[in-house]
């Protein structure tokens, strides 16, 4: 079995660099989005609600949603960049999406369009605030107000009480402590944070079937193409966090946004239960006062590189050329940062109908406890073999990959014996690997993957 790991490098200081002339252009990049199969809630979906079907928005962009006037028809319409190259920049980073709704008010000459276009943060992140701590609060209520650690060794996760008094992830109990003498140390039941993760998700799966699991209190949703049955789309998605409130006990923070990065940017901000969307066309005046760490995926070392010249804020960071990110970072690194720093992202919210399914893991601050990281590949095990049921699928092959907090990865895959959906041979093959893959500390991501 070949094992591929990832290393990366730090190169000089990006002044101390001779530069070549910035591209003016993203380069065109061949992609295979595998849309992931989604689970099945049993409780009557939202979007099949009276009588209305939902239409999945397609990839592709409509050459009829720019068209010219009634009885201008005989003039030629100038393609855009995107309808001449579908893997164009702006076509492939998928920018050119909008909703479109009847233009009820038209009068006037100005306003002979029966249609007009209206930019939508589709793309939506829920992010459970303080997940394992909230748990615990929940299952006990007198811990509820207090401030709750949780993890073995090092803090796993801190209630919002305990972090309001300078408590992180992945902090020392004995630092913890010191910063909060009164709080309440819990060593954690993973089980019950699976269960209630699930939990999150099938409300989630009642408003769209587009909701992919990221982590295990971590989702991305897809409304696209949503917008005749949530005409008010601010009030469904207030909704959406009360409800999930009111039936786990777990507050939740949401933010919306034309991309996965600037919406989980937005979620993080103004927690807990913070709500903020990110109008299409607004990414520029939202990210660029913003700090370099907020930018979702970066990183801590990445920020302190950046930190060391003299680059604090993500407005700074866009003024760096791409190839001085790629020279200092490396090409895949370097074009990641260049991107996000302008909220682009090219990730599709999972949907159905994947030949591959796979679950990612993120850990804030990373972990040392193997017992700990075992029952995240458990939790892992059970969502794609349960994806895999609900598709009439079998696994013929296990990947996994672990990142850890040095940037360092490794992955590895194995064939099984025969194809399987069952979560116990999913689980025994991956545990295999994470003995053989597992060689270092901190582990801060986890992916685990099943080709059918």
């Amino acid at each position: 079995m070949d094992v591929c790991v990832e290393n990366v490098f730090v190169a000089p200081a990006i002044e101390e660099m001779n530069l070549t002339p910035a591209i003016a252009e993203v380069e065109c990049r061949e992609a295979s989005f595998k849309p992931e199969c989604g689970s099945q809630d049993k409780q009557v979906p939202r979007y099949k609600a009276a009588g209305q079907e939902t239409a999945t928005q397609s990839p592709s962009r409509d050459p009829g949603a720019s068209a010219s006037p009634a009885g201008s028809s005989e003039t030629p319409r100038t393609e855009t960049a995107a309808e001449k190259n579908p893997w164009s920049a702006w076509a492939w980073l998928g920018l050119c999406r909008t909703r479109t709704e009847k233009n009820l008010s038209c009068s006037g000459a100005a306003c002979c369009a029966t249609t007009k276009s209206v930019r939508v943060p589709n793309i939506v992140h829920v992010d459970v605030d303080a997940f394992f701590a909230s748990v615990e609060q929940v299952l006990n209520p007198k811990l509820r107000g207090k401030p709750v650690l949780v993890g073995r060794g090092v803090v796993a996760s801190a209630s919002d009480e305990a972090k309001s008094r300078g408590v992180r992830t992945a902090m020392s109990f004995r630092e913890a402590l010191r910063l909060c003498p009164k709080a309440v140390v819990v060593p954690g039941r993973y089980e019950h944070y699976a269960d209630f993760a699930e939990r999150v998700r099938r409300i989630l799966e009642t408003y769209t079937r587009a909701v992919e699991t990221a982590a295990l209190d971590d989702f991305y949703l897809n409304f696209a193409g949503t917008e005749r049955l949530y005409p008010d789309y601010e009030a469904t998605l207030r909704q959406l966090q009360a409800e999930i409130f009111g039936r786990t006990g777990l507050s939740v923070s949401i933010g919306a946004g034309r991309t996965k990065v600037v919406a989980a940017i937005a979620s993080r901000l103004d927690g807990p239960r913070g709500f903020r969307m990110i109008t299409p066309g607004e990414e520029d005046r939202f990210l660029t006062p913003l700090p370099v760490e907020k930018l979702h995926g970066i990183g801590h070392l990445y920020a302190g590189a950046l930190a060391d010249r003299g680059i604090a804020t993500i407005g700074q960071l866009r003024q760096v050329p791409k190839p001085a990110l790629q020279a200092a970072f490396g090409d895949s690194i370097g074009q990641q940062i260049w991107e996000r720093a302008r909220g682009l992202d090219g990730r599709e919210v999972l949907s159905s109908g994947a030949k591959s399914i796979s679950r990612e893991m993120s850990i804030e601050g990373g972990a040392i406890d193997t017992e700990f990281l075992g029952g995240l590949i458990e939790y892992l095990s059970e969502r794609i073999g349960s994806t895999l049921r609900e598709c009439g699928n079998q696994a013929r092959t296990i990947g996994l990959r672990i990142g850890y907090v040095d940037h360092f990865s490794t992955h590895q895959t194995v064939r099984l014996g025969k194809p399987s959906n069952d979560e116990r041979e999913l689980l025994a093959a991956a545990k295999e690997l994470f003995g053989k893959l597992f060689a270092r500390r901190a582990a801060v991501r986890m992916d685990m993957a099943a080709c059918v």
